[in-house]
């Protein structure tokens, strides 16, 4: 109980030493002999600060990884104020998000660290070699941004390194998910208009219900109409009558001209 307690209490305090090394390289600027014109740091200056920046930040990463925390945790664990420690915690926190990609860290290139000054801020890229093997037999790289001005360090960002194929690759596929969302959404509102031609049909059908309700009593009252039977009798003396008077009404003497051929009782 008793040496976790002091490895605890040792881990701590090689956590406190990082933190402050950390702290001081930030807040360095340096000067050099060979100054840029009209700058406030030289390139060799700007390099050593940065590649010794990015040896600190994986030291500290290894060591809050043991001790099992994250940057900002720490900070509150220290009592430090969060707010005052948000460079320190943004840098861990994008290194811990491109750790991803390129694994832990191994080493720094410090041939391919690019340096740019200007007036008012150094851009300094450096180079790091992670453990991460991809494509057989090559380990993944990582660049990380670090921007100095007067003040200090003012930005610390890392991102891994990608190959033109992997590029190329992520491109295809970022371009092949626009098109078939882009598809997808025009498919679906052709759906939606083609629906319109029903809709009219389906209205026109909620309105023909009521009427033929309606309509129903109304065929209900209907009177049946009234067949009439003929019946077959002797229209002889009927017909003579008929004759007589047709032949009365055109003023002719006699019926014998007139046929009645057929009659029809109501």
């Amino acid at each position: 109980m008793e040496r976790s307690r002091k490895d605890a209490s040792y881990m701590k305090k090689k956590l406190l030493i990082c933190l402050a090394m950390l702290v001081c390289i930030l807040g360095l600027t340096a000067c050099g002999q060979e100054m840029t014109e009209n700058s406030f740091i030289d390139k060799d200056s700007a390099k050593q600060s940065a590649e010794m920046t990015c040896e600190q930040i994986a030291n500290l990463q290894q060591m809050l990884d043991a001790y099992g925390v994250g940057m900002a945790e720490y900070v509150e664990m220290s009592g430090g104020n969060p707010e005052d420690a948000a460079l320190d915690i943004a840098a861990m926190d994008s290194w811990n998000a491109a750790s991803e990609e390129f694994g832990s860290f191994v080493s720094i290139l410090s041939d391919e660290t690019e340096v740019t000054i200007t007036e008012d801020k150094a851009d300094v890229k450096v180079k790091i070699q992670g453990d991460k093997v991809y494509k057989g037999n090559k380990q993944r790289t990582a660049t990380v941004e670090i921007v100095i001005t007067e003040k200090g360090y003012d930005s610390i960002s890392v991102s891994a390194d990608y190959d033109m194929s992997e590029l190329m690759t992520k491109a295809a596929l970022n371009t092949l998910l626009g098109m078939g969302t882009v598809f997808a959404v025009l498919v679906l509102i052709s759906l939606l208009i083609s629906c319109f031609n029903f809709i009219p049909k389906i209205q026109e059908k909620f309105r023909k219900k009521p009427a033929q309700t309606e309509s129903a009593p109304a065929a209900a009252k209907t009177v049946q109409p009234t067949v009439v039977v003929e019946e077959d009798t002797d229209d002889t003396e009927l017909i003579a009558v008929i004759a007589a008077a047709i032949a009365a009404s055109e003023g002719a003497a006699s019926a014998d001209g007139y046929v009645v051929r057929s009659i029809i009782r109501r």
